[in-house]
């Protein structure tokens, strides 16, 4: 009479524990890659769509020249055919921090009245004040004259909402600072004599501000 072996129930189910084991690793490794490309296409498609947006505002802004208060608008894009993508920007006005040389000059000041007698601190604080009234128009015309642009586009994922991406540019108008430091009168008309060769953008002034702070970066938030 033949022998005949078959597999005892613990075998099987070692071997189903296994092989379940093993389906779900690989399911999880695929579900992964799946989700890492989309991520990649999302975050591809959200960088050029607020660059394109980026270049949308300084349209707006070449346009309706600087506000002297901040400006915020949102939105989608829909009309371009990425509904699920979620926009908004922010036009804002650079607030320069005040010079040094304010600081020295009532230090300056301070200590001329104390020692009245002695020359050299009264001609400290004519140099103070002689410093401050070149320094400081040159600041409040720059915060005139810079506008700083931020745009964000958000947009949903599966288990991770509100993915961002964030640009950011400085757009300058020479004009606005030529008439600061020309005693504050308002800025020729475009085309007019005196009026400056730049239009309201990154003339310049905007190029010598974005090459200490590179601008247009996309950088994801998230």
């Amino acid at each position: 009479m033949r022998n005949e072996h078959g597999f005892t129930l613990l075998e099987v189910m070692i071997a189903v524990a296994i092989l379940a084991i093993t389906l779900v690793t690989l399911l999880s490794v695929v579900t992964g890659n799946m989700r890492a490309t989309r991520h990649a296409r999302l975050t591809t498609t959200a960088t050029f769509l607020a660059r394109a947006k980026m270049v949308d505002v300084e349209d707006q802004v070449l346009e309706n020249g600087f506000s002297t208060d901040d400006e915020t608008a949102e939105g989608n894009f829909k009309e371009q055919g990425h509904a699920e993508f979620r926009w908004d920007s922010l036009i804002e006005r650079v607030e320069l921090p005040a010079d040094a040389a304010l600081k020295q000059r009532d230090q300056a000041q301070d200590k001329a009245k104390d020692d009245t007698g002695n020359p050299m601190s009264m001609i400290s604080g004519f140099l103070g004040g002689m410093m401050s009234s070149f320094i400081e128009p040159i600041r409040l015309g720059l915060q005139e004259a810079v506008r700083r642009v931020t745009v964000h586009v958000t947009w949903d994922e599966t288990g991770r909402p509100n993915q961002t991406i964030e640009v950011v540019q400085y757009l300058a108008d020479p004009s606005k600072l030529d008439a600061a430091l020309t005693g504050g009168g308002a800025a020729p008309a475009p085309g007019a004599p005196g009026a400056a060769n730049a239009p309201p953008g990154l003339g310049n002034l905007g190029a010598a501000i974005n090459a200490a702070n590179p601008a247009a970066a996309a950088v994801p938030t998230r």
